[in-house]
């Protein structure tokens, strides 16, 4: 029990900022128009091709660019373009083994160290996802998701997992987005959803840490059922 709570240690007198840029805003345009297929995955296109999908210039989108590479979901092709990663099940089963402990972390930290403010927002974020489950909307559910990553990112305030996060989550809501539109049915992970941000926002972190578990559990099951189908 030691070892969990040594998880979220006190940070009360470091301050974080968060990041607030041009190319931070880039990122997570380009990043959601891939991760909801907008840029199919195999697809060759072109810096432009980005820039004119989010009307920003070039130094905004090629830094974007790059760090879309560094998380799996772009590969920069000398003198040929940049083509949108393929999905790969494998790939995203070996992911969600980090994820798994990353997560425990994110859940506890972000349930200790969230403030009033941000506890606010989690609870507000729960109720959309209740809602959410009762639309059955998956659009919604991979847009609000990024949301609540985002949110558990700031309230945990370390920089470094969070750089970790911005690997892992995008190409597990890609895979996820791909394949869910196919069976159609996105209660049960949005219900999920809502119980982590509300435990997160009740400041329990040993029910926010089963909660972020029993999500990723159920990601690892939803990927081996594609896998083995």
């Amino acid at each position: 029990m030691e070892l969990r709570h040594s998880l979220a240690i006190d940070l009360s007198k470091c301050e974080y900022q968060a990041p607030d840029s041009q190319t931070e805003i880039a990122y997570h345009q380009l990043e959601e128009k891939i991760v909801l297929l907008e840029f199919s995955p195999g697809l060759i296109v072109t810096e432009k091709d980005f820039s004119e999908s989010i009307g920003f210039g070039r130094t905004p989108v090629r830094e974007a660019i790059q760090r879309l590479a560094m998380a799996g979901l772009l590969n920069v092709l000398p003198r040929r373009g940049i083509k949108v990663s393929d999905l790969d099940a494998c790939s995203v089963l070996r992911l969600l083994e980090v994820n798994r402990g990353l997560d425990d972390l994110v859940a506890r930290s972000s349930a200790v160290r969230a403030t009033n403010e941000q506890r606010l927002e989690f609870s507000r974020l729960a109720e959309e996802f209740d809602d959410i489950a009762e639309r059955n909307d998956v659009v919604a559910q991979v847009r609000l998701d990024s949301d609540f990553n985002n949110l558990c990112m700031l309230a945990m305030g370390n920089e470094h997992a969070n750089k970790m996060c911005r690997l892992l989550q995008p190409i597990m809501r890609r895979f996820w987005f791909a394949h869910t539109r196919m069976v159609g049915d996105t209660r049960l992970i949005s219900r999920m959803h809502g119980q982590a941000a509300r435990s997160v926002a009740e400041g329990d972190e040993d029910k926010a840490a089963k909660a972020f578990t029993r999500i990723v559990d159920s990601n690892r099951s939803f990927v081996q059922s594609v896998i083995y189908k």
